[in-house]
């Protein structure tokens, strides 16, 4: 197991790196892809100890893992939230007022709903009716993290696309249009990181109570997944799995 764990670390290392050479330059084009690197090394290198029945220093490798990834899951959520009052555009359909308020109560720790309508939305209100203004607002980062959710395939070929568009045209008005249209893929991508969050202190959790139980890692697998002849999703109660 050490030749795998190892391979592991290495990359642990690397993609902390990746993701702070990411962040302090500005771009953050990739941030959200090097924390779902991180996690997943992360948590596979703590599944890798529990099978070693090595409970002691897979929690510490979880805290570890804690330690790193919430400050930047949290960065990068409220990187895609400068502004919010974007959202609130009608170009974004299908975007739900409760999802920008349950994202706002991650990125604030402000659990006061009213408080943050307040604060965050009902000014925010009266100030979308330019959607050009906003894009043009935000800082370049987080343009930058919003367009490569809503416009991949511009990875690595115009980063300043919107810089570049001809000024207070009608051209630039339905490009921004277009792109603000698939909005929904910036909350879902919110959501699912602080999902990730909520996730990684799951797993903490769990891992504490099978220790309290004094129960092995095999035998805390056969009692929270369903019996292999069991028509129910054989992922459904799986320990230690990343969000889609």
């Amino acid at each position: 197991m050490s030749e795998v764990i190892q391979p592991l670390l290495e990359a642990e290392h690397y993609y902390q790196a990746a993701w702070n050479s990411d962040w302090n330059e500005g771009n953050c084009i990739l941030s959200r892809e090097y924390i779902l690197i991180l996690s997943l090394v992360y948590v596979t290198e703590t599944k890798c100890y529990l099978e070693l029945e090595e409970h002691e220093i897979a929690l510490k490798r979880l805290a570890e893992a804690e330690e790193i990834l919430k400050p930047r899951i949290r960065k990068y959520v409220k990187l895609l939230f400068e502004d919010p009052s974007g959202y609130l555009h009608s170009a974004c359909q299908g975007v739900r007022l409760s999802s920008i308020l349950e994202i706002l109560r991650y990125v604030t720790a402000e659990s006061n709903v009213d408080k943050l309508f307040d604060e965050h939305i009902r000014t925010a209100i009266f100030n979308t009716c330019s959607i050009e203004s906003w894009t043009d607002s935000i800082p370049l980062r987080s343009r930058n993290a919003i367009l490569a959710l809503v416009a991949p395939s511009l990875v690595g070929v115009e980063w300043t696309l919107w810089d570049r568009m001809p000024w207070n045209t009608g051209a630039r008005r339905e490009v921004i249009l277009g792109l603000m249209s698939r909005a929904n893929q910036v909350i879902a991508a919110a959501q699912s990181m602080i999902e990730l969050h909520r996730r990684l202190e799951g797993y903490r959790h769990e891992i504490n109570e099978m220790v309290r139980l004094g129960l092995g890692f095999r035998e805390w697998q056969d009692l929270v997944l369903p019996p292999k002849s069991s028509s129910e999703d054989q992922d459904s109660k799986i320990l230690l799995l990343l969000p889609a």
